[in-house]
């Protein structure tokens, strides 16, 4: 867990989006509030810790009777930047998602690429 501090105006999504994270990082979740940075080895373990995390705020906001409560939610990184399948998508990424299949297609693309440049580095 590694802390980054944001600006509460910080851009999560879009094309100007703010890298709240680690490059290096290839899933993480990033906890607002306590700036908090959670590393995970997969996309399933980042969704997963977010998805109880959220559930946990927002029962903690249900259960209280302050309307000064801190708001506090979980968010999904890829590579330090906010995560969608359609973030990723609009801006021309690969979404990280196995079965999807366009980003599928193109690491299909990729690898293959590879293999034929190892097989022929002077081509």
């Amino acid at each position: 867990m590694s802390t980054n501090i944001t600006n509460p105006t910080t851009q999560l999504f879009g094309p100007d989006r703010h890298r709240l994270g680690y490059e290096d990082q290839e899933w993480s979740v990033w906890v607002s509030g306590m700036d908090e940075i959670h590393d995970r080895k997969t996309l399933g373990g980042a969704l997963n810790l977010a998805n109880e995390l959220n559930a946990t705020f927002a029962q903690m906001r249900f259960n209280s009777t302050s309307e000064y409560d801190p708001v506090m939610y979980a968010v999904v990184l890829h590579h330090g930047y906010a995560w969608t399948v359609e973030t990723e998508h609009r801006l021309g990424k690969d979404c990280g998602v196995e079965s999807c299949g366009p980003c599928g297609t193109d690491r299909n693309n990729a690898r293959e690429d590879i293999a034929t440049a190892a097989e022929h580095p002077n081509a």
